[in-house]
């Protein structure tokens, strides 16, 4: 199958896409405001990526959906301030895309950047800079490995960007600790093959509420499943009454929150949810399975470590059910106004 062949060599892509960013000049001219911006999965990776720029570089960055670039430009665009914008999308042929950037076209206040897989593209010909990721040629109608790569290209612009080479030195061990991983999803069948288990949700915050988000779309592009996330501890303000024995959460924990994901376990559980810690999670911290990731990195710097599990969780799923990954209800490879 093109999808479990696409998560399963995302390594190898992981490692070509640190020469490709490592080797490229970029422009570095200051601006107010950087905004990142895509759709759908796109558009996921835009704010685990805006997060994670702002706190690498310290310079403010915000996600938005493409289409409110040219819905509402007033809202998210101020005449006062200056932008780089960073549109993402595998195609690079995404409607709401090359719209936004054509309706911002001429603005003196707006530096653009394109971040796609394939540069040869409109939205690689509107854009003032370009990451093209050209080796990652997916067959799937669902990202995977694009996901995985886009994001790792942006944090390693993020890393350059700051020039902060110790970020540079922890992110190019990225690869190999993602290749551990994707060897190591034996484990989630426990939940993805019980047919008892009905709902499930995912919990991140920061960054990972990016990854939470896009997590929760995998699954249901792949298996049409009840689904749905939230950052960790707003969890607790509403939507945990929906838990029961046939929810499973999946908690993305970091050292950040840590203090606070224990007590949130327990009280799932009471409910009678399963539930699934993914991070790098102390001795003490139980659940009913715990997915110990590496602790040679930082919490910021490991987030394409977490994505293979959720990956993997969604096409196990979807084998487990019946449906074929590779055709996904509804769903086209790229969309089209």
């Amino acid at each position: 199958m093109h999808t479990y062949n696409e998560i399963m060599t995302q390594a190898d892509k992981l490692e070509k896409t640190n020469a490709i960013v490592q080797a490229q000049e970029f422009n570095e001219d200051a601006v107010d405001i950087t905004l990142f911006t895509g759709c759908g999965t796109s558009f996921y990776l835009a704010i685990a990526a805006a997060r994670y720029y702002q706190a690498v570089t310290g310079d403010l960055a915000l996600a938005v959906p493409a289409s409110e670039l040219f819905l509402h430009e007033s809202t998210y665009i101020l005449p006062s301030k200056s932008y780089r914008i960073i549109s993402i999308s595998r195609s690079g042929t995404t409607s709401e895309i090359i719209i936004a950037l054509k309706h911002l076209e001429g603005a003196t206040n707006i530096k653009t950047m394109a971040v796609t897989c394939n540069g040869n593209t409109p939205m690689a010909e509107i854009t003032d800079e370009v990451i093209a990721l050209n080796d990652i040629s997916e067959k799937s109608v669902v990202m995977t490995q694009s996901f995985a790569n886009m994001l790792y290209a942006l944090q390693l612009y993020a890393a350059k960007t700051s020039k902060c080479v110790e970020i540079l030195e922890q992110l190019n061990k990225v690869p190999a600790l993602v290749r551990a991983a994707l060897e190591n999803g034996e484990q989630l069948k426990q939940v993805t093959e019980d047919a008892t288990k009905t709902r499930f949700i995912y919990l991140g915050s920061g960054a990972y509420n990016g990854l939470a988000k896009e997590a929760t779309l995998k699954l249901k592009e792949m298996t049409q499943t009840e689904c749905e996330s939230y950052s960790n501890l707003e969890f607790r303000h509403g939507p945990i009454s929906i838990v029961d024995k046939e929810t499973v959460v999946i908690v993305f924990t970091q050292n950040e929150t840590k203090e606070y994901d224990q007590a949130l376990v327990k009280d799932i559980q009471k409910l009678g949810g399963f539930v699934i810690v993914i991070g790098a999670a102390e001795e003490q911290l139980q659940a009913d399975l715990v997915i110990r990731l590496s602790e040679e990195l930082d919490d910021a710097n490991r987030l394409n470590e977490v994505i293979p599990y959720f990956q993997i969780l969604a096409y196990q799923r979807a084998v487990f059910k019946g449906f074929d990954p590779d055709k996904p209800r509804n769903l086209t490879q790229v969309v089209s106004l």
